[in-house]
């Protein structure tokens, strides 16, 4: 029994580095020929679970895990929320979110009753998966907070990091780009600690998607490459099909279309082979290339399909995505109430899902398709959307927004001003506007000369120094000052 206990505790450790790939070489050959109801037993078939799981074998995943799904009540009370919390992993990695996160809820009941406090953290990580694969975005991200603030309670650097990692991505969803590269970029430097490469790989793939969003595509490129990479070599085919398709995207902001197209292929090759819930995204790329393209009678037949396999799937995020692509198709072929119709839609699914990002780009395109018939509607999206990016590193969605004011700035009609909440001035900034107008108002009118600037506007020069408190020396003196005559030009005068 002692030489079982010191083999469970060195898995335990293993398990705890982040070192599955020895975890998986040190597991005991004979785990599926032991009783299933020893608790020894038990623990082999969760850490084999486990292993399967990282590796998306999920037919061995249920394999190891089938003597408790139908029966978690039976299981030993000590070993319930460690089969609760990989449950619910299963559960997750088959899109059955409502299952997962009610055992990972209950997986942190129990754990908190039993005042476990290890399992409960984990537990609360595995409800913020569950949540987050609901597209539960905000409540995930309230979730991973708390697994972060336990994980450093127990200084449990890996788990620190498999925590902000989630963290990054989901933050990455409700359109905090930069505070996701934040915490994604934390989490690769706590695993570049450890030998979790496939954990690694995936906050890589995560860290380029807030980097494209922020216009850095060769290093969003260089991340996704390594990533590749890694997926490859643990043949691990659903994440290296992503990464196949995550690159071609990178490469059609780049202008590179050929090898998109390639990558494409090559990633619709695999999907053959592997089936994967990707096709919609895939299919949606193809659609974006033609349009980058100009090939714009080629983009709406997979645009249309991506739509159709998205629904089939129930991938909301997808179907508001492609919908946003075709209706950006229509408006590029100048069929304005087609586009209207499809970027409603897209607009009401991103609404619902709370993608900030995606919701503002949708709007851009929206104001530029309705302004001709609504255009106080028009204007008051587009205004919408420069406040709330005006101070953020949003390229590609700045530039979708110049080309909607662009557009409707140049359609034949009267102009309206919308001021949004986010830039409304304040008094105090009203007022020192209103300064500012009247000492360059009199200071022109006195030609440059500041005495009879200040008489005009019936002021001391006590209160001109203390107007100078308020406003920049630069716009002080805007007018010309008169030459001062020399004396011996006064005298021969």
């Amino acid at each position: 029994m002692g030489d079982s206990n010191s083999s469970l505790a060195a898995l335990e450790e293993l398990r705890e580095s982040g070192d599955y790939e020895k975890l998986g070489q040190a597991l005991p050959q004979d785990w599926q020929a032991a009783d299933s109801t020893q608790a020894e037993t038990i623990r082999l078939r969760l850490v084999a679970a486990e292993v399967y799981g990282r590796e998306g074998r999920l037919d061995e995943m249920q394999e190891a895990l089938a003597p408790y799904l139908e029966s978690i009540s039976e299981v030993p009370f000590g070993l319930a929320p460690r089969l609760m919390i990989v449950a619910s992993n299963y559960f997750n990695r088959r899109c059955e979110g409502e299952e997962a996160l009610k055992l990972a809820s209950l997986a942190r009941t129990v754990a908190t009753a039993q005042g476990d406090e290890y399992s409960a953290a984990e537990a609360i990580q595995a409800e913020g998966n569950a949540l987050w694969s609901l597209n539960r975005w905000r409540e995930a991200v309230t979730t991973f907070e708390q697994a972060i603030s336990l994980y450093a309670a127990q200084s449990r650097s890996y788990r620190l990091g498999l925590a902000y990692l989630s963290l990054g991505g989901v933050l990455g969803r409700v359109g905090k780009v930069e505070d996701s590269r934040t915490a994604l970029e934390r989490a690769i430097r706590i695993m570049l600690k450890y030998r979790d490469e496939f954990s690694l790989a995936v906050a890589r793939v995560d860290v380029a998607l807030a980097l494209n969003a922020m216009g850095e595509y060769e290093t969003s490129l260089r991340y996704l490459q390594f990533a590749h990479d890694t997926f490859e070599q643990m043949g691990h085919d659903v994440y290296k099909l992503l990464s196949l398709t995550k690159i071609a995207e990178v490469l059609i902001y780049l202008k590179e279309y050929d090898r998109a197209g390639n990558y494409i292929a090559r990633a619709l090759e695999m999907y053959v082979a592997t089936r994967s819930m990707q096709v919609a995204y895939l299919f949606e790329l193809k659609g974006r290339l033609a349009i980058a393209r100009g090939e714009l009678d080629k983009a709406e037949k997979p645009l249309r399909a991506s739509i159709e396999m998205a629904d089939q799937s129930g991938s909301r995020v997808q179907i508001a995505e492609s919908r946003r692509t075709l209706g950006k198709l229509y408006l590029l072929q100048r069929h304005q109430s087609k586009a209207v119709e499809e970027l409603r839609l897209a607009l009401e699914e991103a609404e619902k899902l709370g993608a900030r990002l995606l919701e503002l780009e949708i709007k851009s395109l929206l104001s530029e398709s309705v302004y001709p018939s609504d255009p106080v509607a028009a204007v008051g999206m587009i205004t919408e959307v420069e406040a709330e990016i005006a101070d953020r590193n949003l390229p590609e969605l700045k530039k979708a927004c110049q080309a909607a004011r662009k557009q409707i700035d140049s359609l034949d009609h009267e102009h309206y001003f919308i001021i949004s909440d986010a830039r409304m001035p304040t008094l105090a900034e009203a007022r020192v506007a209103m300064l500012k107008w009247l000492w360059a108002r009199a200071l022109y009118k006195a030609k440059g000369n500041a005495r009879d600037a200040a008489a005009q506007l019936d002021v001391t020069p006590t209160y001109i120094r203390k107007l100078t408190k308020l406003i920049p020396r630069d716009m002080l003196r805007p007018g010309r000052k008169r030459p001062r005559k020399r004396r011996g030009e006064r005298s021969a005068g």
